[in-house]
């Protein structure tokens, strides 16, 4: 017995009402096997009668595959990559955006710049006041920038008599994106620290005005980037971008850590491509369903939109259907937000 057999046993044990394991929605928090017994921490959020099935049928199953050996399995009750002091960002940054909301995920290719970009648009129709942008995009994703391409057109910043650079207008929201900076052909061989500077200067350095709502397209995952965001951003809350796959579910969940160990609300769980829409109304999931709704169990938050496959998001003409969805994931943020 060892920790890898102990984990294939738990590969098993699913967390309900989803067919998917405990091991792959990154419950089990630790385990170590010592002889002819070992312990294993569990950690699942959500309901805590669900969680004590979890763990009994967890001990069951160890119990069943091992026999004569004896397991701990404890349920804990808070996720322990929490306990780890959160940076304090400085206040004044980007004190003239009202909100600041985060759009994040574990791994590329969910289509989390879309979500940021459409999202972002449907702020703007709420907060839109005679034609002035109070709504801003700042795409932090300095190596994969995709902002400028979404919105279709290829603007570059200005600069005001202080030599301070203005974030270009488009659609109505203000939107800065190292695309505007930086050809298409071109590649940004950067290391971390110049990473971090770009988006200092983008936070601090800019002129963004006074805005309602400021949405931060991050990059995927958790590295210099995000954690440059969450140090210098004081951020008020984030929504977390997947798609219905085991991978993509797993690494949302991860990806969320670095949230809630900076002290930054996760709002809720967005997810993307969900399903295809078929033409008598009905939802046909091809990639699988719930994965979503397990990652909002093991973070205790909400699934806030189903978004389906829809090739108009990538345009500033989207269906009515999916418009709607987006206005209604602003709403749901700002009410989460006591707005």
């Amino acid at each position: 017995m060892d920790k890898e057999k102990i984990l294939e046993v738990l590969e098993t044990v699913n967390y309900p009402p989803y067919q998917k394991s405990i091991v792959s929605f990154g419950m089990v928090k630790y385990v170590k096997a010592d002889g002819n017994s070992a312990e294993i921490r569990i950690f699942t959020g959500g309901d805590s009668e669900v969680a004590k099935g979890v763990v009994a049928r967890a001990k069951a199953a160890l119990e069943a595959a091992f026999g004569g050996c004896s397991f701990n399995v404890v349920l804990l009750s808070e996720d322990p990559s929490k306990n780890i002091p959160a940076p304090k960002p400085k206040k004044e940054t980007l004190a003239g955006a009202g909100l600041k909301i985060a759009v994040a995920s574990g791994k590329g290719g969910v289509g989390k710049s879309t979500v940021a970009v459409n999202l972002a648009r449907a702020f703007a129709k709420i907060f839109s006041k005679g034609g002035e942008a109070r709504v801003g995009l700042m795409d932090c994703d300095i190596h994969g920038p995709s902002a400028s391409i979404l919105f279709n057109e290829h603007v570059f910043p200005t600069v005001n008599e202080e030599e301070k650079i203005v974030p270009p207008e488009i659609g109505g929201i203000k939107v800065m994106s190292m695309g505007m900076l930086v050809g298409d052909d071109q590649p940004l061989l950067w290391r971390g620290p110049m990473v971090t500077s770009a988006i200092k200067q983008f936070a601090e350095e800019m002129v963004w005005g006074n805005l309602d709502v400021m949405v931060l397209d991050l990059p995927p995952g958790t590295g210099d980037a995000v954690l440059s965001v969450v140090q210098l951003v004081p951020l008020d809350g984030a929504i977390v971008v997947t798609t219905s796959n085991s991978l993509a579910a797993t690494t949302a969940a991860r990806g969320a850590m670095v949230f809630e160990k900076s002290a930054v609300k996760v709002l809720g769980v967005v997810d993307n491509m969900a399903y295809f829409p078929m033409p008598d109304g009905s939802k046909e999931y091809i990639f699988g369903e719930g994965y979503a709704a397990g990652v909002a169990a093991q973070l205790g938050v909400p699934v806030l939109a189903e978004i389906p496959l829809d090739k108009s998001l990538h345009t500033d003409a989207i269906s009515d259907s999916s418009r709607d969805i987006f206005d209604s994931l602003a709403r749901k943020i700002l009410g989460l937000l006591g707005k």
